[in-house]
């Protein structure tokens, strides 16, 4: 017998590490800029300061380091990819910070306004959650919702593995960044840890030096006409 598994959905983790004087300038900065949106009650979801004016984070020299360490990262997954790098101008589109308390989390989303996307993680204590895939278009879906958690409660479903599960979770470790396509739905597991957990995130454009010939992906912004 032979299982061909086709169309994977590809995800990268890999570690980047800095010093430690740097990691508490950085968690500083990031404190800075949470403490100037501070709403005073208790919230279920996490910070993010893409969604509080703060979504530019690598235009702050202060975190120059990490993008360029990033930057490397990023290419690696469009080499695994077989990606011709040399063809393509690659942009960070946006970045910032996730600040996220004792039983906070972010429900599922995508970004679907760019190509690639990351989180890196800053700080992150033992039991601060994880990140969690999901997929809405289940190649091996042989009847709708078969594979829901409730299948799964009620014993149609034996046990979960990579050809019967809808998501999957990856609980990562401190300076440890996780690449994957933006348009992929992700949230985050509840932080039990009783100590913050901060992540950096980002998505990235890319778009072609040179689009003659080309139709779909995007052309090079310099050729554009702003009206």
């Amino acid at each position: 017998m032979k299982i061909y598994n086709l169309f994977p959905l590809t995800v990268m983790q890999e570690k980047i590490s800095i010093e430690e004087s740097e990691r508490k300038i950085l968690i500083n900065e990031i404190k800075k800029m949470k403490s100037s949106n501070y709403e005073n009650k208790k919230n279920t979801y996490a910070w993010t300061g893409d969604t509080k004016g703060h979504e530019f984070l690598f235009s702050n020299i202060l975190f120059k380091n990490l993008s360029l360490k990033i930057s490397n990262t990023i290419l690696e997954y469009l080499k695994q990819l077989e990606i011709n790098t040399n063809l393509l101008d690659i942009y960070y589109q946006r970045s910032w910070a996730t600040f996220t308390e004792n039983d906070q989390k972010i429900n599922f989303h995508t970004h679907s306004q760019s190509n690639i996307s990351f989180a890196y993680y800053l700080l992150k204590p033992p039991g601060s959650g994880g990140i969690i895939f999901k997929s809405n278009e289940l190649q091996n879906e042989i009847a709708k919702n078969i594979f829901t958690s409730s299948k799964l409660e009620k014993s149609l479903i034996k046990k979960p593995n990579a050809f019967n599960s809808d998501r999957s979770m990856f609980d990562l470790e401190q300076d440890t960044i996780i690449i994957f396509p933006s348009k992929t739905a992700h949230a985050t597991a509840p932080n039990k840890s009783g100590l913050p957990r901060i992540s950096i995130s980002g998505d990235i454009s890319i778009m072609l030096k040179d689009s003659k010939g080309f139709e779909h992906l995007m052309p090079n912004f310099n050729n554009w006409t702003k009206f």
